[in-house]
Formats: structure tokens, C-alpha cells, sequence
């Protein structure tokens, strides 16, 4: 997939009241993005709308996994205080569960073939089960919810949750 080219207009995060009026903005050619919507500046073509609708499609996919590694390295460098900048924005119990998700499956066991609730199912694993795991759900077809009850069955067998 190409990368489109996000001109990304918002100022840093700030404390939920001292946020400005209006949600902050991302542009992608006449496509603005904002957290409630995307409004399209005059008429582009139909070969313009694949940028951004891939850019689109991508956040979706990769967001979970970018906020977990952001709060992880954050909370890292600046402690708790880090994550109460996303006060208001998310469930805490959301946060949560992208940070213990991301810190545990490795990037290296990511794939992008896969949801994040996949990777989510074998986050209890260690990385090498976690790796077998995703690889026999691409390769048998299973879909999210067949690999939760797959490695549950599998915990179970093994004596407890690893």
C-alpha cells in the first residue's frame, strides 16, 4: 500500500479541559479527517479517494496497536501521569487492555493479516506458542473466535492460563 502523506494539523495533546474547541484535524489530499468524521474538499477523482481510504482502513487496523505501544513507551519515560493525557478519550479499561496487548505480543509476532483481537487471544502465551498459535489460524482458516476457544482449550489442557 502506497503511504499517503498525512499533513497531521493538530498541537500536541493537552489536558481534556484545556482541549480547543473542535476536534483536531488530519489531511490526506482534499480528505480531511477528524476523530467524528471526514469532510471532502471540492470533487476528486476516483483514483484520489484509494490513498486515503487505505490510510483510513490502516488506522483502523493498526490503532489498537499504536496506542498500546505509545502508552507502554510513555508510561516508560513519564510514569502514570503519561496515560491520564488520554482522560475522557477512552475507557481506562480500553487502555488497559491495548497496553497489556501490545506489551506482551512482541512486534516481531504481529501480523498484519491478522486482527487485533487475534493477537489479543494469545497475548497470555509465551512469544514462541504465540507464533504457533496465529500461524495455525492463518493456516487453518480459524477466525477470531475459534482461536480464543483454541487457546483456551489449550491452557486448560496445559494445567492453567501461561
Amino acid at each position: 500500500m502506497p503511504d499517503p502523506e498525512p499533513q497531521h494539523q493538530a498541537a500536541p495533546p493537552t489536558p481534556a479541559d484545556a482541549r480547543p474547541a473542535g476536534p483536531p484535524k488530519i489531511s490526506v489530499g482534499a480528505f480531511e479527517f477528524t476523530s467524528v468524521g471526514v469532510r471532502v474538499r471540492g470533487k476528486p477523482g476516483v483514483e484520489q479517494w484509494k490513498g486515503p481510504l487505505e490510510f483510513a482502513l490502516w488506522c483502523q487496523k493498526a490503532g489498537p496497536w499504536w496506542i498500546g505501544d505509545l502508552l507502554n513507551a510513555g508510561e516508560g519515560s513519564f510514569g502514570e501521569m503519561f496515560s491520564q493525557m488520554c482522560e475522557g478519550l477512552v475507557s481506562p479499561d480500553m487502555l488497559n487492555r491495548y497496553a497489556a496487548v501490545a506489551r506482551k505480543v512482541p512486534i516481531e509476532n504481529r501480523t498484519p493479516n491478522q486482527s487485533w483481537s487475534a493477537h489479543a487471544n494469545v497475548a497470555r502465551l509465551d512469544v514462541g506458542l504465540q507464533r504457533r498459535f496465529l500461524k495455525a489460524a492463518i493456516r487453518e482458516g480459524w477466525s477470531s473466535e475459534e482461536l480464543r476457544v483454541k487457546v483456551r482449550d489449550f491452557c486448560r489442557e496445559e494445567g492453567g492460563t501461561r
